[in-house]
């Protein structure tokens, strides 16, 4: 034990500050930016107002990616690639910024070692790119800045930024940085649990444990490799079973003893089953795109037809005035009058010029009263303001859904085809299969004969396939078992540090005694590691024997131990903090537990703006010192009910300010 290299550490960053340009989901702020200046910053507002929808754009500005709610880790590779593709990006974010602001939405993260700090800048829908970076020299003061604009390639920006966080960090590959942040730093609205996911938790094992983020790279692709040869050879014992079954059937033909489901297909194997899903998949996205459209429509027409009846009443309140000012020189007598200019009352002669300048100055001809000044036609007046700024504002939201429909129906002709492409697919597999499989018509017992034949050859294969899967699959397990015992004599150094830091952590919260152990999973197809969870010394190995509030909050106290471990340097936690699970005494200890970790680490963390002990406890334990306290309130307009309240979330403030002094 003495031999083996102490764990690797690494120079995670320090996030020091987050700016978002023309992000209108936050309508009185949508150019927001904050600096992080204290160990806990806490994002605190009412519901609905976008606290998880701000943890994921900074995620999204760091890793390029945005956090899975139904993440599921299979390698890092595979999990980046998936989580960073651009369809995932534009569907979180297209309901959350308008159309006008799309092409102008950025995310801005200022990150920060001992030596650099970097700022990288994205376009919120231009999938995981970067569009600036600028890199800063702590000791010379030197800033470069690199342009997605100024480059040739535009992937200059992100392969750079890559590098550079590799070479500052000490990590192997760019998908570890990204599988850390997601699945290690972050407890976001998903409420992913690390403890129970024995796929993610080896990964997270081997980088902070192991003395070679290379070697977690390495052993993370024999267990992906494994997975998939074994995957590869069941799959072909399947269809050696699904021959077989073929064979028996042919048999009792030539027996004269013909089943009635003999020319039935098959089971569906597994690479049936995943083109299945990918169709569904289409199916739901195009399903998807056209709810879109059609609320699109819905709005174009809601608009028209309001737009059709501000235009019908402004006509019609414009119409009366005209005529009530009209009516005047249209009088019998006042016409008469003008007409021969003479007065039709009294006979006097030459008084058309006078008539026609008291009428021009807005008077009445006969009593000299105003003619534009009355109350009625200065309500008028006001309404046919009020109509016309109606009018202006109805045109500018039907420019924004005719952008909208615009961008839909491109998304929607690509969904459309998407789904032929998975149908297609789906249809030749089907096809393929119906011909492989159906029953000779023609030659009778010879053909069928020759038909066994083929079968029993392809059987063979199939069988020399699978056997060659496994024995590759049993090659890889025996690499990765020389990984996996190096990482249990590491895990064993390292946990007289890790074990009793998650022990403190996880007791602030819960009260009572807590151990972990390791557990190395080891079988034929099994591989990996997970901890063994004991609570006053009982054992708690699945997740339904603990309650929810329980899980979310011993789970964070593990990903606080574990990026502590791993940190050169102090650790920083995002939170979308889970405390309407708890009662009142439980949120004072999640407090407390979040206060033990922020003493020489960094929490960045949401709450919802009600008397939550968790936030007060934290608030004075932490002090005016130690947390910042951003009114999320102040970003967007309320609903009409927390307007009605909204003296309550004052109050809410006030006492959390009174317990930070």
């Amino acid at each position: 034990m003495a031999t083996e290299a102490p764990a690797r550490k690494f120079a995670l960053p320090t996030i020091c500050r987050v700016a978002l340009e023309n992000f209108d989901l936050y309508s009185l702020q949508p150019n927001v930016e904050i600096c992080v200046e204290r160990n806990v910053f806490c994002l605190i507002g009412a519901n609905g107002l976008g606290k998880s929808t701000f943890l994921n754009t900074l995620n999204f500005g760091i890793t390029g990616a945005v956090p899975d709610p139904n993440r599921k880790f299979q390698s890092a590779p595979d999990y980046y690639e998936d989580a960073s593709r651009s369809n995932r990006t534009e569907d979180y974010f297209g309901g959350r910024i308008s159309e006008e602001k799309r092409a102008i939405a950025t995310v801005t993260v200022e990150l920060a070692w001992p030596s650099k700090t970097i700022t990288v800048t994205r376009n919120i829908f231009q999938g995981s790119k970067v569009a600036k970076i600028s890199l800063k020299d702590l000791s010379s003061q030197e800033v470069e800045t690199v342009l997605a604009v100024d480059a040739k390639d535009d992937t200059v920006p992100q392969l750079r930024y890559e590098s550079e966080i590799l070479a500052l960090t000490g990590l192997e590959d760019f998908s570890q940085f990204v599988f850390l942040f997601h699945f290690v730093s972050t407890f976001d609205e998903g409420r992913h649990l690390l403890m129970w996911d024995r796929g993610a938790l080896t990964n997270a094992l081997y980088l902070a444990f192991g003395a070679d983020p290379a070697a977690a790279k390495a052993a993370d692709k024999l267990q992906h490799d494994m997975e998939r040869e074994s995957s590869r050879g069941r799959n072909v014992r399947f269809s050696a079973r699904h021959v077989t079954t073929r064979i028996e059937q042919l048999n009792e033909l030539l027996k004269g003893s013909e089943t009635e489901d003999h020319i039935s297909q098959a089971e569906l194997q597994r690479s049936y089953q995943t083109l299945l899903d990918r169709q569904s998949a289409a199916e739901e996205r195009l399903r998807s795109k056209l709810a879109e459209m059609r609320d699109a429509d819905l709005r174009w027409t809601n608009l028209s037809a309001s737009l059709t009846e501000a235009q019908l009443e402004y006509r019609r309140l414009f119409s009366a005035r005209v005529q009530k000012s009209a009516s005047v020189t249209q009088h019998p007598v006042v016409r008469t009058s003008l007409t021969e200019d003479r007065c039709a009352i009294c006979g006097a002669n030459h008084i058309g010029a006078k008539l026609k300048a008291r009428i021009e100055t807005g008077s009445c001809p006969l009593c000299d009263s105003p003619l534009n000044e009355s109350p009625g036609d200065a309500e008028a007046i006001a309404s046919l303001r009020e109509i016309d700024k109606k009018l202006i504002a109805l045109q500018r939201d039907m420019s924004s859904v005719l952008l909208t429909r615009q961008r839909l129906s491109a998304e929607l002709n690509s969904a459309e085809a998407d789904e032929a492409s998975a149908q297609q697919e789906v249809t030749k597999f089907e096809n393929k299969e119906a011909a492989r499989l159906a029953t000779p018509q023609s030659g009778g017992f010879s053909a069928i004969r020759q038909e066994i034949q083929r079968l029993e050859r392809e059987r063979e294969e199939f069988r020399r396939q699978s056997e060659a899967h496994y024995k590759k699959r049993d090659e890889l397990r025996e690499k990765l078992r020389a990984h996996e015992k190096k990482l249990k004599t590491q895990y064993e150094v390292g946990s007289e540090r890790f074990v009793p830091r998650f022990r403190e952590l996880a007791q602030a919260f819960i009260g009572i005694p807590i151990d972990v152990e390791l557990e190395h999973h080891q079988g034929t197809t099994v591989s990996g590691f997970g901890l063994k969870l004991r609570m006053n010394e009982t054992l708690r190995s699945r997740p339904d024997e603990i309650s929810e509030s329980q899980r979310f909050f011993l789970d964070i106290a593990l990903r606080m131990a574990l990026a502590e471990f791993m940190a050169e340097g102090p650790a920083t936690i995002l939170i979308d903090t889970p405390e309407g699970s708890l009662d009142i005494a439980y949120e004072a200890r999640a407090g407390a537990m979040f206060s033990k970790f922020a003493q020489a680490n960094k929490i960045l963390m949401t709450a919802n703006i009600r008397s939550s002990q968790l936030v007060l406890r934290l608030a004075g334990l932490q002090g005016n010192a130690g947390m910042q306290i951003v009114r999320m309130t102040d970003w967007t307009d309320l609903s009409e009910v927390q307007q009605s309240e909204e003296k309550l979330f004052n109050e809410a403030y006030d006492l959390i300010g009174a317990a930070m002094h």
